[in-house]
């Protein structure tokens, strides 16, 4: 199974992720995305990212690996067929975060291929901005990621689930029931 996880910048989707892989037998796998954007404080290469150049990028464009691709907040981001079936191939649930076009694009492109989840995490405008000047993002990139809050809300519809992530026990939880629900079908 294919988990994709989206929703908007500093919804705490990495946070989620970090905490399902960081258990002890945790029964899910990871597959990074490629990214021209710089590694944040913590981030190491190949996780949660394998950050590349502008040109690296256009190749794996040109080169056809690429599922998907975006530019979002001034860096572009893709997702690989490669990386897809190395995770795949470790037979654990895979869960990834995706930007919200991405997660929609991406979920129909693989539906006959993997049963594929899309779980959309949400919060209030207000804490949006908190978190983003919590995590030490600059003025102007809170400024780009609060611009595109109602156009990525605008997608909450389009996910086969939906969870406010206030408390990130509960969010744990909840994804965990819906892998369980969805493994079952």
């Amino acid at each position: 199974m294919f988990v994709i996880l989206s929703g908007c910048a500093a919804v705490g989707k990495n946070t989620v992720i970090n905490t399902l892989l960081g258990e002890e037998n945790s029964a899910f796998g990871f597959m990074p995305t490629y990214t021209t954007r710089a590694p944040r404080p913590g981030e190491v290469e190949g996780f949660p990212y394998h950050y590349l150049t502008e040109e690296q990028f256009r190749e794996k464009i040109a080169e056809g690996e690429l599922f998907e691709h975006e530019f979002i907040h001034t860096s572009f981001y893709g997702s690989s067929r490669k990386l897809l079936a190395e995770a795949l191939a470790t037979g654990k649930t895979i869960i990834k975060d995706i930007d919200v076009k991405g997660a929609v694009n991406l979920g129909r492109i693989l539906k006959d291929e993997v049963k594929v989840v899309t779980v959309f995490l949400y919060i209030g405008k207000d804490e949006l901005e908190r978190r983003l000047t919590g995590r030490g993002d600059s003025p102007e990139q809170i400024k780009i990621r609060m611009s595109r809050y109602e156009e990525e809300m605008s997608y909450f519809d389009s996910f086969d689930y939906t969870i406010e992530n206030i408390r990130l026990e509960d969010t744990v939880r909840r994804v965990k029931e819906i892998v369980a629900k969805e493994s079952s079908h």
